[in-house]
């Protein structure tokens, strides 16, 4: 069965005309492309990072352990099953004979299992499908947080996910009737509950299958991303030769060309005709495909009945369909569903789906708007809410009561914001520049807008209000105390100050909040007040919000950067800051492939053949006879079809990994084509200086302008047309010389990326101006030189070779024509940051640093 056919097969059981839906079991394949390893990879990791802190001490890292270290290491270990194809069977011995104690257990697994970005396309498929009610209960194998993060993306939407066996006994939030529930079959890292010894694997607790048996007896079960190792999974959850019949099903998904594992065909054999294979390309591709073809499906609806509804929740007396403002609410609501994949939503769908999402409530059979429907599209909602109003003032004046549903009053208030009088430019002074800025950031004054709007209290008589102190703060006011439940989470001063902290958030009406995040007016978890703290912080002001004591009042007061000597349109930064500019210029671009071929030629040879103009610049190994080129595999099987050995071999960057050799490699040919760069400017006396049998030195110097001094007139940013003397006469014409300057030059790597290090330094030549003098007079008069040379110095040296090597160009082209991806920053790297350890009326300590 092909993937296309697979997925149209599971598509049927995941329809809402199934009387239930299917139970998914998932193992470590599903987690692999969002970057969690498998077993094998898993041993590896583990040995390495073990080898690194209890065997060579801890006083290396684990990538700067070499590969033979551990390796060798590894397998003198008597337990270790050395076979590379039984690899992975070591993962559990991995465990029991080194990660000891439990806490070393637990820092180790649950490191390992970390997602290193986001969780994969799969699991967010699969979180819109337990959205929508096409799924509901899913059994893992896995330790990693990729499912729980999936599904915790979708609320408010999915209001609660139910998680058993964490630990042992950890059964309360068992039920084969769940919305969303994960079952942790080997437990939980975190909570030193996973179970990954030999011994722990063998069976699960009795206890959990007879709990689970019931469930994926009577729903058909779909195994993706597990290759049926364990006996705990198929002999103790699925039975064994007397085990349950699965007369509903278990659909096995494997990619093609996989070998089944013993244990998976043996329980195939088993069931027979009640056991299907499934091929699929994999789990990503499964589940988006699924979640594609089944788009706007769902079971039932997504916000279910509360048992505690919120007060948007509930109807809405005297209100009828015909208060509604359809037309806005079909604009709105097709964009929600949109951005939730719930399908194309049509007018003829409106009220069904209004009602599935609980904005209008059916009532001696017919549909009434909830409060919160006619906050959000009532056409005439002041009728109903007064008191729904926002009072914006300038310094207390100027009053206008902004009115109408939410989102008009989200519309015009926005608007109010962004004017000159509410938000002006002012000109903030930094430590090497002033821009132009807003008061407030933008996107700080959106937060405290739809916060503003949904987390009001519509059972008080009160209207919100806003209030601009121009030059001064910005303040919001809402009816509304803070909640039990909010208090028990945040600390308040004797003020009701507080500080916001992420993903603790109190959803006083769950209906708006659901929507304006449906909108992408607002994000989930408690992040709105989070980010305007932090942006207004970014940005130089100050943020303060609290419950003021027996208010029932919430407010956020924002002020911009403090105003510079007293004027109101010019404002001083007073972060501490300081301004790091580093000798080096980064690889903004790189070629994605490195081609490494084998040549039946002798040094000597190479170079005489055409073919070595045809991938040059490259490096060719004298004694391998390896070639280097970022020449694509083509070009160079073209260039050398006679003398190749072998076929031309491409090797990707991104795989080169922790390879000290091909790093090594990459240096020398990065370094080559700098060289071929660096030789366009012997025009301008630029010499690269080289070895007695001609190999560069890693040094490049200026020469004398026909024996003379050489200046060279360039610009800044600052200024225009600076005179500066790169090489200086001194001395006598007995006894003279010349001074010139130079730069060392050198590639390097800095995690995965590279760059291009630059060491400025003075060279002496003899009288005719080319010359190098004796390497102890060089010394000699260097030492003298460089006792003259400050800090303002090395800046200005820095500055001019950055304006000299870009030759007037933002960024510089390296490819030398083999490349169009190899290009170089043209510009030093260079830090604007905040510093605590700088004094803020302290100007000298704000200072430029050259690192």
């Amino acid at each position: 069965m092909s993937h296309k056919n697979t997925i149209a097969l599971l598509e049927s059981l995941l329809r809402p005309e199934q009387e239930a839906p299917p139970t998914f079991l998932l193992g470590a394949g599903a987690s692999y492309s969002s970057g969690v390893p498998l077993a094998a990879e898993s041993v590896n990791r583990l040995a390495r990072q073990y080898y690194a802190e209890r065997v060579a001490g801890g006083g290396m890292t684990p990538d700067k352990i070499k590969t033979s270290q551990w390796k060798s290491w590894l397998n003198q270990q008597d337990w270790f099953i050395s076979d590379p194809d039984r690899l992975a069977e070591n993962f559990p011995l991995i465990i029991h004979h080194l990660l000891s104690p439990e806490a070393y257990r637990r820092r180790l697994i649950v490191d390992l299992v970390e997602p290193p970005g986001e969780v994969s396309s799969g699991y967010k498929a699969l979180a819109e499908l337990v959205l929508r009610g096409l799924a509901s209960t899913i059994l893992t194998t896995n330790f990693d947080p990729c499912l729980p993060r999936a599904l915790d993306a979708k609320r408010p939407h999915l209001a609660h996910v139910d998680e058993v066996n964490r630990q042992p006994g950890d059964f309360a939030e068992f039920s084969p009737y769940s919305r969303a529930q994960i079952v942790w079959l080997h437990g939980k890292a975190e909570l030193y509950s996973d179970k990954n010894l030999a011994e722990e694997t063998e069976a699960l607790a009795p206890e959990l299958v007879e709990r689970m048996r019931p469930l994926i007896e009577n729903t058909p079960l779909v195994v993706v991303g597990y290759r049926g190792a364990e006996k705990s999974i198929t002999d103790s959850l699925l039975g064994s030769e007397d085990g349950p019949a699965f007369r509903r099903g278990i659909y096995w998904c494997h990619r093609k060309g996989e070998t089944p594992h013993p244990r998976v065909q043996a329980l195939a054999d088993r069931l027979g005709r009640n056991f299907t294979w499934l091929e699929i390309d994999g789990f990503d591709e499964l589940m988006t495909g699924l979640n594609k073809r089944l788009s706007g499906v769902q079971r039932y609806a997504v916000s279910a009945e509360n048992d505690d509804p919120s007060y948007d929740d509930t109807v809405m007396e005297g209100a009828v369909w015909g208060d509604i403002d359809h037309s806005l609410a079909l604009a709105t609501l097709r964009d929600y569903s949109e951005k939730l994949e719930f399908g194309e939503l049509t007018s003829d769908q409106l009220q069904r789906f209004m009602e599935d999402r609980g904005l209008l409530k059916r009532i001696d059979g017919a549909l009434r708007p909830t409060r919160g429907a006619i906050l959000l599209f009532g056409r005439d909602a002041n009728r109903f809410f007064p008191h729904a109003m926002i009072s914006v003032t300038v310094n207390g004046k100027d009053r206008r009561n902004i009115r109408g549903n939410l989102l008009t009053q989200y519309d015009e208030l926005l608007q109010w914001l962004s004017g000159d009088r509410v938000n002006p430019s002012i000109k903030v002074k930094g430590a090497r520049k002033h821009e132009n800025r807003r008061s407030y950031h933008d996107r700080a004054l959106t937060e405290l807008a739809v916060n503003l709007l949904v987390h009001r209290d519509y059972e008080a008589s009160a209207v919100s209000t806003v209030n601009v102190l121009p030059g001064s703060a910005i303040e919001f006011r809402n009816p509304g105390d803070a909640s039990l439940s909010l208090r028990s989470e945040i600390e308040f001063d004797e003020e009701g100050a507080f500080r916001p902290v992420a993903e603790v958030t109190d959803l006083r009406n769950r209906s708006l909040c659901d929507v304006f995040f449906g909108i992408s007016a607002m994000e989930q978890g408690g992040t709105g007040l989070v980010d305007a703290d932090e942006l207004t912080r970014k940005n130089g002001g100050v943020s303060r919000f609290a419950f003021p004591p027996g208010a029932d009042t919430y407010i956020a007061r924002l002020s911009p950067p403090s105003a510079s000597a007293g004027s109101a349109r010019i404002a001083k930064d007073l972060r501490p800051v300081g301004v790091y500019t580093v000798n080096m210029m980064m690889f903004s671009s790189m070629p994605t492939h490195v081609t490494c071929a084998t040549l039946d030629l002798t040094h000597t040879d190479f170079w005489k053949t055409g073919g070595a103009r045809a991938v040059e610049p490259c490096v060719f190994e004298p004694k391998s006879q390896r070639l280097w080129t970022f020449a694509t595999q083509e070009c160079v099987e073209d260039a050398f079809r006679d003398a190749l050995n072998g076929e031309a071999e491409p090797i990707a960057l991104a795989d080169i990994g922790e390879d000290e050799d091909i790093q090594r490699k990459i240096t020398w040919l990065l370094r080559r084509h700098v060289e071929v760069y660096l030789k366009g400017f012997e025009a301008s006396g630029l010499l690269i200086e080289r070895t007695p049998k001609g190999r560069p030195t890693k040094r490049a110097y200026f020469t004398a302008l026909r024996g003379g001094n050489r200046a060279i007139k360039y610009d800044t940013p600052q200024k225009r047309g600076i005179t500066r003397t790169l090489v200086k006469k001194r001395g006598d014409d007995s006894k003279g010389f010349f001074e010139c300057e130079g730069f060392g030059y050198d590639v390097v790597r800095l995690s995965e990326t590279w760059a291009l290090r630059i060491k400025p330094f003075y060279m002496f030549l003899d009288k005719d101006g080319k010359t190098p003098l004796p390497g102890y007079v060089r010394t000699k008069l260097s030492t003298r030189r460089y006792k003259y040379d400050r800090n303002a110095a090395v800046n200005s040296d820095l500055g001019f070779f950055e304006q000299f090597l870009r030759g007037g160009q933002q960024a510089i082209d390296l490819g030398a024509g083999v490349t169009d991806d190899l290009i170089l920053e043209g510009a030093f790297l260079s830090v604007e940051t905040e510093e605590t350890g700088l004094m803020d009326d302290d100007e000298a300590a704000d200072h430029k640093r050259t690192a």
